[in-house]
């Protein structure tokens, strides 16, 4: 038993020279790269533990715990400057706000920066496939997806109001107290099922039809598994849970019952009922646009499960952020309802909407001051050189190494005074009259991973917010908390969600 502990300790000892002698081998290397193109390192985060930096990584876990990582990072930003550093687990880890290092990360260095290294995780979950793979994969992965997104055919009014009519019926018009935020979950939930399998979930309904519900279950048990496995990173092989797995596997045979369905469309062995279904034929549905372009079973599953994953939450945390502001801000709502005066619903075409300049005011308003995607990280897959941010004063230059870590934090970005005027964290939709952001406003990413279904969440919910303004003269806040309490997930939810009451025009 002694020796066995001793051999253990040697062990341990042994393990924890290896990853400090390697540390200092790529500091060396970093200081002399860095010298070599005239660079220098940003200011680092203060930390306690010289090796493995624990307690900065603790620190993080705190503020999601507390509900204030964002504006930690902001903070941090203010004190340390628009790009910092900090070593958790011994790894370098670069924090950018500024939007010039953004622009270099997402665009002009981009093939530098990927996403495979720390999404990997979720191809158990997904398959090979848009939101977890780099070069290759990925442009065949968007290159396939993209056509399907386009405004002639994103723009279907008709099929998305029928969830939005069942999103009414759920909604009370005696003052009543409701939460939006499930109901834009759900809401969501089935637009974006229809618009991918070609069948709608039916959440809103007053009963979900088994196979939805028991997909949405293993879903989101599938989903909370990754977000495990990615926090834990190359640690992810302790994680021994086979009810994950057996939860991938229920969604994947569920999404290729609808890709065989679409192959045998695409063949013609149809049956009767669906082929003599009309407006199936009309209305867009992402599996049967894929089918247009290959056979293979096994990519198609892995697409739609990709697209899926990527898009499911969005436009809902976006819709209960924009209602949670316009509970508080009665005015903005009253102006809104001065835009729609007198339209039809039949009006509200995609064109019709962008032309509501008020209301794409307050959009991007409410997607500035409280980005559903606050942050997005890359790793390092090449060295590179940052533009700014390093040295005393942040003017010079930082060298990027192969391996480390780029955590882009848009919170902090879409609150730069110079760009938003000397009020960048109150809620004032007339500031777009005349901003002109560029890549300080990224609700949707930037580069050549923007999201290619921004057009058609921005349609959603520009129209699930002039239906609204049309049924309801007033909006009144119920909730006693009036700040925002952010909840990290894979997006950044209203802690609170957006409990509110109506008043019937």
């Amino acid at each position: 038993m002694g020796l066995f502990v001793s051999l253990t300790l040697a062990a341990l000892a042994l393990f924890i020279t290896q990853i400090y002698l390697r540390r200092i081998q790529k500091r060396y290397a970093l200081s002399k790269a860095s010298a070599k193109h005239g660079c220098a390192p940003p200011k680092t985060l203060p930390s306690r533990d010289p090796f493995f930096g624990l307690d900065t990584f603790f620190a993080t876990f705190k503020s999601m715990k507390n509900h204030c990582r964002m504006r930690t990072t902001q903070a941090d930003a203010q004190k340390y400057g628009h790009t910092y550093q900090s070593f958790p687990f011994a790894r370098r880890t670069i924090t950018i706000t500024s939007a010039r290092n953004i622009q270099t990360v997402l665009s002009l260095e981009h093939e530098k920066f990927g996403v495979r290294p720390i999404r990997g995780p979720a191809q158990d979950m997904t398959g090979p496939g848009i939101i977890v793979n780099d070069g290759k994969v990925w442009e065949h992965a968007r290159a396939m997806i993209r056509p399907a997104f386009t405004r002639t055919l994103i723009a279907d009014r008709e099929t998305f109001d029928v969830h939005v009519e069942r999103l009414f019926e759920l909604l009370p018009t005696d003052g009543s107290v409701i939460d939006l935020q499930p109901l834009f979950d759900r809401l969501i939930l089935d637009s974006s099922s229809e618009f991918i399998f070609g069948e709608s979930f039916g959440s809103l309904l007053p009963s979900c039809p088994i196979d939805s519900q028991a997909f949405l279950d293993a879903f989101n048990y599938a989903q909370k598994g990754v977000g495990i496995r990615v926090l834990l990173g190359k640690a992810r092989f302790l994680v021994r849970d086979a009810k994950f797995f057996q939860s991938c596997k229920l969604i994947q045979d569920y999404t290729r019952r609808h890709v065989d369905r679409a192959l045998e469309r695409k063949e013609g062995r149809q049956d009767k009922s669906e082929g003599d279904n009309s407006s199936s034929e009309r209305k867009v549905v992402l599996v049967y646009e894929l089918a247009k372009e290959t056979s293979d079973r096994s990519m198609l599953t892995s697409q739609l499960l990709n697209v899926f994953f990527a898009g499911r939450d969005t436009p809902a945390v976006a819709l209960t952020n924009i209602f949670f502001l316009l509970a508080r801000h009665p005015d903005v709502w009253t102006k809104c309802r001065e835009e729609v005066r007198g339209l039809q619903k039949e009006a509200l075409t995609f064109e019709k909407l962008k032309s509501l300049r008020y209301i794409q005011h307050v959009i991007n308003e409410a997607m500035r001051v409280y980005p559903p995607v606050a942050s997005q990280t890359r790793e390092c897959t090449a060295d590179t050189i940052l533009p700014s941010g390093g040295g005393h004063d942040g003017s010079q230059p930082i060298y990027v190494q192969s391996g480390d870590v780029v955590v882009i934090n848009f919170w902090t970005l879409h609150r730069d005074a110079s760009v938003f005027g000397p009020d960048p964290e109150a809620f004032r939709p007339e500031r777009w009259a005349e901003a002109r952001p560029t890549w300080e406003f990224l609700p949707f990413g930037g580069g050549a991973r923007h999201c290619p279904a921004q057009q058609l969440a921005l349609f959603w919910i520009a129209y699930t917010l002039a239906r609204m303004l049309l049924k309801f003269e007033q909006i009144r806040n119920e909730d006693p908390v009036e700040e925002f309490v952010e909840q990290m997930k894979l997006n950044m939810e209203s802690w609170n969600g957006a409990k509110v009451s109506f008043v019937v025009g």
